[in-house]
Formats: C-alpha cells, sequence, structure tokens
C-alpha cells in the first residue's frame, strides 16, 4: 500500500513537472522565428504602403523589437476587434497601438511604456457652429459617431456617451465617421486628431469638417488623451521578453530614435520621461 503511494505521487509529481515544463515552453517563442504582429489599419500610424506595412507606430515596434534580438515581425491588419481577439487567443504575439484596461491585462502583458499618446476631439460639419460646455450638458439631442471596440477612458466624455447624447452610432473606420457626418446621418464624430487630419487632408475635405469648439474658452475641445501601448498575449509569450520590450522602448525615447521616427512622419514632438 505504501509502495502503491509512493509511486503514484511519483507519477503526479512527474505530470506536474511536465505541466509546468509545458506551460512553460508555451510561452517560449523562438527569436530565430520572429513574432505575429497585429494591428487595425489606421494611417499614419500603420498602413500598409505597397504591400509593406509602414507608419510611425510599425517604425516604433519594428526597432524596439530588433533591439531585443529579434530580426522578423509579420505584420498583419484587420478590424479592431478581431485583432484583439487574435491577440487573446494567442494566434497573434502581439497586438499595439492598444489601449489599457482591466480586460485585457486578463490575458495579455502589457509593455509600460507609451507607444503613442493619441489626442481625441469632436468633428463636426464646416457650417455648424455647435460648441459644447465642458461638462456635456448642451449635447442632449445631438448624435455623435464613435469607433466601434475603442474604450475612451473612465472620464466625462466616456459617460456623456452612455448618459447625455441623444444616439450613439458605431463606426469601422475614420472613413465611415467622416461619411456619416457628410450625410447628416451624426451631429459630430469623435476621432483623434493625427488620423482624421491625415484622411481629410489626403480626400481634400479640410474645408468641409471643422473642429468643435469648447463654449467656456472657444479653444478646440480635446476630449480625451490617451496612451496606447503594445500588448503580447500571455498564451504565447513570457513577461520576461515582455520586460526587453520595455527596456529597448525606454532606451528609443532617451536617445532620440523614438522622436525622430515621430518627426519623420510629421508627428508632433513629445518628450518623454522614463515611464
Amino acid at each position: 500500500m505504501h509502495k502503491h503511494m509512493l509511486i503514484s505521487s511519483a507519477i503526479f509529481a512527474c505530470g506536474v513537472m511536465l505541466g509546468l515544463l509545458t506551460a512553460t515552453h508555451s510561452m517560449a517563442f523562438d527569436k530565430e522565428d520572429g513574432l505575429k504582429a497585429v494591428t487595425l489599419e489606421y494611417p499614419p500610424y500603420e498602413f500598409a504602403d505597397q504591400g509593406e506595412p509602414s507608419g510611425l507606430a510599425v517604425e516604433i515596434v519594428k526597432e524596439a523589437i530588433k533591439r531585443t534580438g529579434v530580426n522578423t515581425i509579420h505584420f498583419e491588419f484587420h478590424p479592431w476587434n478581431w485583432a484583439v481577439s487574435m491577440t487573446k487567443s494567442g494566434k497573434a504575439d502581439m497586438l499595439f497601438n492598444a489601449g489599457r484596461d482591466r480586460e485585457r491585462e486578463q490575458w495579455g502583458h502589457y509593455v509600460d511604456s507609451v507607444l503613442v499618446l493619441q489626442q481625441y476631439y469632436l468633428f463636426k460639419s464646416k457650417d455648424d457652429t455647435t460648441t459644447i460646455n465642458a461638462n456635456y450638458s448642451n449635447v442632449h439631442g445631438k448624435s455623435i459617431a464613435v469607433r466601434l471596440g475603442y474604450l475612451y477612458g473612465n472620464g466625462a466624455f466616456k459617460r456623456a456617451l452612455s448618459r447625455q447624447f441623444k444616439k450613439v452610432v458605431y463606426s469601422y473606420s475614420t472613413e465611415q465617421s467622416v461619411n456619416l457626418l457628410l450625410k447628416r446621418r451624426v451631429d459630430f464624430f469623435v476621432g483623434d486628431y493625427t488620423p482624421v487630419i491625415h484622411y481629410l487632408r489626403e480626400k481634400d475635405l479640410l474645408s468641409d469638417i471643422d473642429i468643435v469648439k469648447q463654449s467656456e474658452s472657444s479653444s478646440n475641445f480635446n476630449v480625451l488623451t490617451w496612451p496606447t501601448y503594445i500588448i503580447f498575449s500571455k498564451k504565447n509569450v513570457s513577461r520576461g521578453y515582455v520586460d526587453e520590450v520595455h527596456n529597448a522602448l525606454e532606451e528609443m525615447k532617451l536617445d532620440g530614435t523614438y522622436n525622430s521616427i515621430l518627426e519623420t512622419f510629421g508627428y508632433p514632438y513629445q518628450t518623454y520621461k522614463p515611464d
């Protein structure tokens, strides 16, 4: 009986060790094979240029990963919710230009260094003279387009979406948000300044669409400042490697490489202290 118990314990212990080794192996990707990175197509941050991945976020990611000894990244562009799902399930190794929230922290390792600092504004038709109060008290009866799958923080704007705007319409792209506005199906849309202005300039629409002003100050109404990050699937990548990427990204900010990439794409210069 005692001998049988010892054998059973030994088998159980071996099973536990095998399970631990398997779990460890599942998180240890081969640096020689590279990484699979997914995100949405969102110029000038990330987009395909004649079939090749380009954009300021793509170049920042490529340089940071290269500094960890990984020379190959397979980039794919998908609808945002699809890209999130692929990383959560382990079908992709990393998602980038992603906001931070608790649900994503359950399945992903965040690189604790900001990738891009986005500035969100409300946009309206040029002939619309509407201004909005800082507390959104005058948006009852107004409709707005927002991007499907985006988080928009936990502040006044997020609360206004659920409590104060009359109607919220979900959009899949900047193009769709702009079309909803121009066709008068919504009064406003919310968008990150850099990609929206990039799109409007490209489509010669800067004379048709304007930024909503804040009633109290007559300044452009910045509804949200939103840092985005790189996030790795816990199914594929260890915390140790994520720390390597963090250190590489911080190094880029200190040595000037980060801001050099921003300037190449015409993005406003940003000064960062190490996170």
